[in-house]
């Protein structure tokens, strides 16, 4: 794998988004639990690029949501379904603002959760230094939160 395809989100390189479209793919469940709500529900509502392309330009973003769903669907530029409207205004807040995820925080969400799910499928913390392009230092950190979390959780 070549750890480029951590640079962001690469969207305008088609081989190398395919490369990430596949590792999301073979770690779907792992990624999307890991990413902001509406970017899960992105994925699922219309798919991994289109997601992915609304974030790269929409990013940082706040968009008004009024009431209509049309205008949903003409902001985010693809047809909105009925439960993904519900759930934006749901979850949007009290003023009628949807913040939409930094593409960069969305790109280190999903490394995060390759790097997790390839720890968890018996690769050496070596392979996923050099695979992921993560130091040292920030791997055993991630762990290290990992743990606590769990370890928080279980209580």
């Amino acid at each position: 794998m070549e750890r480029h395809i951590f640079k962001g989100i690469p969207i305008y390189d088609e081989d190398v988004f395919q490369t990430l479209e596949d590792l999301f793919n073979e770690n779907r469940g792992q990624v999307l639990a890991a990413l902001p709500w509406l970017v899960s529900e992105l994925i699922e509502s219309v798919s991994f690029k289109e997601a992915m392309t609304f974030i790269y330009i929409n990013g940082g973003r706040k968009l008004y949501i009024n009431k209509d769903w049309h205008d949903l669907a003409q902001k985010f530029g693809f047809p909105v379904s009925e439960h993904l409207y519900n759930q934006i205004m749901i979850l949007s807040d009290s003023s009628g603002y949807l913040e939409i995820p930094s593409p960069w925080g969305v790109s280190e969400r999903i490394r995060k959760a390759l790097v997790v799910s390839a720890y968890n499928n018996g690769r050496s913390r070596e392979e996923i230094r050099e695979t992921f392009g993560i130091s040292s230092r920030s791997l055993t950190n991630l762990f290290r939160n990992n743990v606590r979390a769990t370890k928080n959780m279980a209580l």
